[in-house]
């Protein structure tokens, strides 16, 4: 795993947001995709890449976030019953892509915690993870490939 330094664009995203607790995550996040792929649908916009889970703040017992789809076709600001259509920012970032099971994700963002206090940069207050396969039900979990964002503060 090797964390880097990149410039992201300004994304647009069909999503629902929502602050969950944490132990309520995964039934969300189903319920969620389901909602967006179901607007995207109705309202003729198009998916252009993975799912993803957009979060703001740290998490404790709940998370304030944003789960669904980068989309093109449609203006940030826009809704439709419960999902909006929002902009995420781009600018410096840190990556890893991660391969495996999600359990390993906690280790995976430690890594890049620290790889951010090695290069001195503080992050924006937000970060996401990408899902870049899409696990099927008694597929491989190793197989999982996870994307990991952490913007960083304009300053960095």
């Amino acid at each position: 795993m090797e964390t880097i330094r990149t410039e992201l664009p300004t994304a647009t995203i069909a999503a629902v947001r929502a602050t969950v607790p944490i132990k309520k995550l995964g039934g969300f996040y189903d319920t969620a995709y389901t909602q967006v792929v179901r607007a995207v649908e109705r309202e003729g916009w198009t998916i252009t890449g993975p799912a993803l889970g957009w979060y703001h703040g740290t998490a404790d017992e709940s998370v304030e976030l944003a789960a669904g789809f980068a989309v093109e076709g449609v203006a940030p600001g826009t809704s439709s019953q419960g999902v909006d259509v929002v902009e995420m920012p781009g600018g410096a970032a840190l990556v890893l892509i991660h391969t495996g099971p999600y359990e390993g994700l906690h280790d995976a963002w430690a890594r890049v915690e620290e790889d951010r206090a090695v290069l001195g940069v503080d992050g924006r207050g937000d970060f996401w993870e990408e899902y870049v396969t899409d696990p099927a039900p008694g597929g491989d979990p190793d197989a999982n490939i996870t994307r990991l964002v952490l913007p960083l503060r304009p300053d960095a």
